[in-house]
């Protein structure tokens, strides 16, 4: 299983490189290594920063993982992470050499617990490419490549879970229409003026707020109290004591998820120091699931948001290590004993 899994999440590939004849591994599987790179090869317990892509060469060809969408993969060499068959082949490589693997869809799901997916078929080749971007010696070195790395990625990163929400959105779609016409019956009803989100949020501004509009390199903090659209219950708020947890909710814009997509669609609509109404439809939140006894299946919310502080990921992360250093400083220290088995506090 060990092997497969790392067989699917490992490579990269060009399907036009694949002409050529294939060694074997002492275990059967074939692979060449295209020789672009120069210095000496990679060595045991260094970190290798690889680009990776799968193609499963079908009828139709399906790409099924590029780490080129997102950014490079980061992980020690050696023989414990690493299967041996691949730990063999790949300690040839140098910085700047590619290489292909290929593996039979029956050799690679045969004695598996999870069956060959439906779109697979047998005597088929899954293609895996890998490039050796680079390698370090050092966990340092690897950290601030890693660092470098993800700066790069996370633009990247973000607009493709944008296009995933989207595509999700697109196939919600009846769903979304119908909790549309409910939402704006109400704010008809009500007379609330409230505009329409590209994904579907509705939101009423009531305090403009302050600068830029919230993107995705900052880090929101925000007072709220959640309702259920139809009956006007509060199942949630971070402003009564009621429910226990009395203090702003910090929000990452880029972590999308990390709270309902309702919330991620108003705050990038909304400013420092501003206050809203929001109503998001159950595609947007909790959807059929619901969310406990409180929020039902396809069920419509509202939230009165205040965004009443805003900074970046790289503030937020320094203030938070300030904040542990500080913790780790002020904590009391256990005494120690000396070689005369006497225990004495320890200096600061």
């Amino acid at each position: 299983m060990k092997q497969l899994t790392y067989l699917c999440a490992i490579c990269i590939l060009a399907l036009s490189a694949c002409t050529g004849s294939f060694k074997k591994s002492d275990d059967g599987m074939e692979y060449k290594i295209i020789k672009s790179g120069s210095g000496e090869t990679v060595g045991y317990g260094n970190y290798i920063q690889t680009h990776r892509k799968q193609v499963y060469a079908g009828t139709k060809d399906s790409i099924l993982m590029d780490t080129h969408d997102y950014m490079p993969n980061f992980e020690m060499f050696d023989s414990v992470n690493i299967p041996l068959s691949y730990y063999n082949i790949l300690r040839q490589m140098r910085k700047g050499d590619s290489l292909i693997m290929r593996v039979l869809t029956d050799s690679a799901f045969k004695n598996q617990e999870k069956p060959m997916p439906e779109f697979m078929k047998k005597g088929k080749y899954m293609y895996l490419h890998l490039t050796m971007v680079n390698f370090f010696k050092t966990r340092e070195e690897t950290d601030s490549a890693y660092q470098a790395e993800l700066a790069l990625a996370k633009p990247r990163i973000f607009k493709k879970q944008i296009e995933e929400v989207e595509k999700d959105l697109a196939a919600k779609k009846p769903q979304l229409e119908k909790d549309s016409k409910t939402i704006e019956e109400y704010l008809a009803k009500n007379n609330i003026k409230a505009e329409k989100t590209k994904w579907g949020t509705y939101i009423s501004i009531t305090t403009e707020g302050t600068g830029n509009k919230l993107d995705r390199s900052n880090i929101a903090s925000v007072n709220y109290t959640g309702r259920t659209l139809d009956s006007g219950r509060v199942f949630d708020s971070n402003i009564d004591p009621e429910y226990k947890h009395v203090q702003p909710l910090e929000v990452n814009i880029a972590e999308l998820g990390s709270v309902i997509f309702g919330w991620t669609d108003a705050l990038m609509h909304l400013k420092m120091g501003s206050k809203a109404t929001i109503y998001v439809p159950s595609s947007l939140g909790y959807n059929t699931a619901g969310n406990g006894p409180k929020i039902g299946p396809d069920q419509n919310l509202v939230f009165d948001m205040e965004v009443i502080g805003v900074t970046t990921e790289e503030a937020y992360a320094a203030k938070q290590k300030a904040m542990q250093e500080e913790m780790m400083k002020n904590m009391p220290q256990e005494p120690q004993p000396n070689p005369n088995g006497e225990t004495k506090p320890v200096k600061k």
